[in-house]
């Protein structure tokens, strides 16, 4: 799921028209409609896989993931100089999953894990 979040944020980064076809409300072409629709079923069954193994809250939706990533994103191209923003679309997701809490215990003090991999 983390590196699936990472790729989504990291396309909306290098693709300007990714977040609007993604956001509106109806589709203007056609031709996105099915590429949506299985872009959010996808997202929805890694979803589901990740509450079932207990890795994610129970209450967390497919619906809080969209505005998340949107965020994440939007902050990356706002904040980030053009040549850091993929960059920053990679190290953002895996801090928003894995939070901003100093980690307790035998792990206390290690980095955040690379995107796509668990530490």
């Amino acid at each position: 799921m983390a590196g699936s979040l990472t790729r989504t944020v990291e396309a909306q980064v290098t693709d300007a028209s990714l977040a609007p076809v993604t956001a509106a409300a109806t589709d203007t072409l056609p031709r996105t409609t099915e590429p949506k629709r299985t872009l959010s079923s996808v997202g929805r069954e890694l979803l589901e896989r990740a509450r079932d193994a207990g890795v994610v809250r129970a209450g967390l939706t497919a619906a809080d993931l969209v505005p998340l990533m949107c965020g994440v994103a939007h902050a990356a191209n706002v904040h980030g100089a053009p040549a850091a923003r993929v960059e920053t679309a990679r190290r953002c997701p895996a801090t928003l999953l894995e939070g901003l809490y100093v980690r307790q215990g035998p792990n206390a003090g290690q980095d955040l894990p690379e995107p796509g991999r668990t530490a």
